[in-house]
């Protein structure tokens, strides 16, 4: 039975369709829903901070930051108008080991993410964040294209 259901979200074009599907079969199962969007600062490693962070530097977090955060409201707005109790976290860190982390932590019963993401031009490279979670995870990925 599906009585817990861990959607992750970034800030990508399909974020919206993503979330509107684990809406919708958090309604359906009458689970409760854990938002989790997870910053990857070391992709910010490459600005040379010293012993400070640069305004720079600091004007970039602040922006990512704000706009994972309007990606949670959105989902929390669509949960609570479809009656979905809902929670929501954000995370820094490798995003495919937080998110297999927190499932596990919290004895998830079904992971919901996006095929494409944020990565997807590095994903040739590195392999894609849905990749790694369906393949390592523990916990039944869903994959929405």
């Amino acid at each position: 039975m599906i009585k817990k259901v861990m959607v992750a979200l970034d800030n990508s074009k399909i974020a919206d369709r993503v979330m509107a599907r684990a809406v919708e079969l958090a309604q359906v199962y009458q689970a409760q829903l854990f938002a989790v969007a997870v910053i990857n600062y070391s992709l910010l490693s490459d600005i040379d901070v010293g012993d400070a962070p640069t305004p720079l530097m600091t004007e970039a977090i602040y922006a990512w930051t704000g706009s994972f955060q309007e990606v949670l409201d959105r989902c929390r707005d669509l949960a609570r108008e479809k009656r979905v109790e809902f929670f929501a976290e954000m995370l820094s860190g490798n995003p495919a080991k937080e998110i297999i982390k927190y499932a596990q932590d919290n004895s998830m019963d079904l992971i919901i993410m996006g095929h494409i993401g944020r990565t997807a031009a590095t994903g040739f490279l590195m392999g894609s964040v849905s990749q790694r979670v369906s393949s390592h995870s523990k916990t039944s990925v869903m994959i929405i294209k």
